[in-house]
């Protein structure tokens, strides 16, 4: 797990640039620094001050630099200066960056006959991709953000994973190309700057989304897309897009269908704990966690270290399920923060700083607060149980779906069963989830009807905008059909949580893995039925069994879910006076109206309506102000 960054024919672009850009990224890799520079398509490597070997000169500040790589490491894999980047292939023809963690890589050494000097993953892909090209991408079973300089091909390969769990950013400026882990480095370049268009500004404000999840919230700032590779000439600069990976047509072929949950799931476990330093997780009291933890604990040699954010008191308290996995065959050694409401408000800035986009929940500051008390206890990776809901259809318009589906295909009979069980275990959510699911049954003109009406982020808007607002539409994320809302949250939501684990989790020097996300496990589930996931008025069926078979079952079928929270309602009471404060002293777009914003956050204190737009709100003023973005029209 890295921090990667680089420039080709960026005008400007001097040894300072990089070293800015190096410090920026300084929490993603504070083990090892490098550069290599492609001065007249000649490749010269530097050291810098964080360098683990300084073999290489001192990058010199004032020294042109319009095409070069910058590495961060973290070390996780051959914790030796053999794993040092930018790495270079023995024919000095190849160089790579590599963010991520290829866990299959030592089959893949061995397949492919290749003939390593180092324990690392990276001098595999380098080998690999020498050998047989970009097909080596499908190969691999990971997570990654890479970039392949290829001299003599005079090309440069960009590559995300399948899912996204690493971030891959790309900017185009002034016929020049930049790209990075995040977007702070990028802005540190000649003439870039933090804009962002107000069309968009708008629809986040109304409905805390935008049309394209592979955008940033930075005007010119773009994500590769999950599942692809981008090829680009390295003398002109023009692209060519491939899709290597396309979880539809996966699912389609079937190829992993007749395999086991219990097998699929341990593999991935196994595959996750990969490591030369020690590896923890976190461990939210929930299923998800629960069942990693419970599985890794009886795979992992040695005490096995969790993490855990607690709220003694609340309702929304889960340590308690959190402790029932503590007992002495699993070895574990448990870890609980409390954050405070000071914290999170002295912290929030930094929060918005390291996220890089507004957010509209105070539970992303929960895991940011594990994630620091992990570093603090020297761990380098965690686990974490993202993807789940998703892919086992966890959340509640999930159920909504499934009851559609029996009543579509004349189950009357199984219809009522489930629907009587599903209430009986998550009532009221689950009226909810019904209600959703039928309003995606709703005609296109219906629903957007519908939408404006509830919207309450229509009414902060300054009434000379108002025409403009009324033109947007809202982002299509939901679906009636089970597996189509299968897809669509792995393609959004869970996407957007991804971005905020990797945030959160570097920030503190920390690689996150996600065992649920193993694309072998996506496949399986998402291809399976909704009967496989949803039994009896349960979610997730197949994780209550896993939990029930190590001796879980109080965690199995319990009712309630929750995951890393926050108590915002309570935070938001005792934060009432500073955070008013804060609106009031921030500056307001002209896009909204100044005194509708403020009376959002004076009632919202007063009742429980509109915390979403409260947080959300917040958040964005908060952003546009730590990252000093400007609105364009276009």
């Amino acid at each position: 797990m890295c921090g990667i960054f680089g420039l080709w024919n960026f005008a400007g672009a001097k040894g300072s640039n990089l070293l800015k850009a190096s410090d920026l990224l300084r929490h993603r890799g504070p083990d090892d620094e490098g550069f290599t520079v492609f001065e007249k398509g000649q490749p010269e490597s530097f050291s810098g001050a964080d360098s683990a070997e300084s073999k290489f000169e001192k990058l010199n500040i004032d020294s042109s630099t319009p095409c070069a790589l910058l590495h961060r490491r973290l070390s996780i894999l051959d914790l030796s200066p053999a794993g040092h980047q930018p790495m270079v292939h023995p024919t000095k023809n190849i160089h790579i960056v590599f963010n991520g963690e290829i866990y299959n890589y030592r089959e893949l050494i061995a397949e492919h006959k290749l003939e390593v000097k180092s324990g690392t993953d990276t001098e595999m892909i380098l080998l690999l991709y020498a050998k047989i090209g970009t097909a080596a991408f499908a190969k691999f079973r990971g997570m990654w953000a890479l970039a392949i300089v290829d001299i003599e091909q005079r090309k440069l390969i960009l590559s995300r994973d399948r899912f996204g769990i690493k971030p891959l950013l790309i900017a185009h400026h002034n016929g020049g190309l930049a790209f990075a882990s995040e977007a702070k480095p990028l802005h540190s370049l000649p003439g870039m700057k933090a804009q962002w268009e107000q069309k968009k500004f708008l629809q986040f404000v109304v409905y805390g989304a935008t049309d394209d999840p592979y955008e940033t919230f930075f005007k010119g700032i773009e994500a590769l897309k999950p599942g692809h590779f981008r090829t680009y000439d390295l003398d002109s600069l023009d692209f060519e897009e491939t899709e290597y990976y396309n979880l539809r047509e996966r699912v389609a072929q079937g190829e992993y269908a007749d395999e086991r949950f219990e097998t699929l799931f341990s593999e991935s476990i196994r595959e996750h704990l990969i490591a030369d330093v020690e590896v923890g997780s976190c461990l939210s009291g929930g299923l998800d966690s629960s069942l990693i933890v419970a599985e890794a604990a009886n795979l992992y040699k040695g005490s096995f270290k969790t993490f855990t954010c607690s709220f003694p008191g609340e309702l929304i308290d889960e340590s308690n399920y959190a402790r029932m996995l503590a007992t002495d065959d699993r070895n574990l050694v448990q870890h609980f923060t409390t954050p405070s409401s000071q914290e999170f408000l002295d912290g929030f800035d930094d929060l918005i700083r390291s996220q890089e986009r507004p957010f509209g929940s105070a539970s992303i500051f929960a895991q940011a607060a594990v994630m620091k008390l992990a570093s603090e206890n020297g761990i380098k990776v965690l686990l974490d149980g993202q993807g789940a809901d998703e892919i086992l259809g966890g959340y509640y318009p999930f159920a909504g779906a499934y009851l559609i589906s029996l009543l579509k295909s004349g189950q009357v009979g199984a219809y009522k069963r489930e629907l009587k069980a599903l209430k009986r275990h998550f009532n009221p959510e689950m009226e909810t989830a019904m209600m959703r699911s039928a309003f995606y049954s709703l005609p296109q003109r219906l629903q957007v009807m519908a939408r404006k009406q509830k919207r309450l982020g229509y009414s902060l808007i300054d009434s000379e905008y108002t025409n403009e607002a009324n033109k947007l539409k809202s982002p299509e994320r939901g679906a009636t059909d089970f597996m189509e809302l299968s897809f669509r949250s792995v393609e959004f939501g869970l996407y957007e949580l991804l971005q905020y684990e990797d945030r959160n989790a570097m920030n503190y020097s920390i690689e996150s893995r996600v065992p649920f996300l193993d694309h072998r496990l996506v496949e399986w589930a998402v291809g399976q039925k909704p009967e496989v996931k949803i039994q009896n008025g349960w979610t997730k069926y197949p994780i209550r069994i896993g939990l029930e078979k190590h001796n879980l079952k109080p965690l199995a079928w319990r009712i309630d879910k929750l995951g890393f929270v926050a108590p915002q309602d309570r935070w938001r009471m005792e934060l009432a006076d500073e955070i008013l404060e804060k609106v009031k002293n921030s500056p307001i777009s002209e896009l909204l109206d100044t005194r509708a914003v403020h009376d959002l956050f004076s009632k919202s204190l007063k009742s429980n309506s509109g915390l979403t737009e409260y947080w959300r709100i917040y958040a964005l003023l908060r952003w546009m102000d730590v990252f000093d973005v400007e609105l364009v029209t276009a």
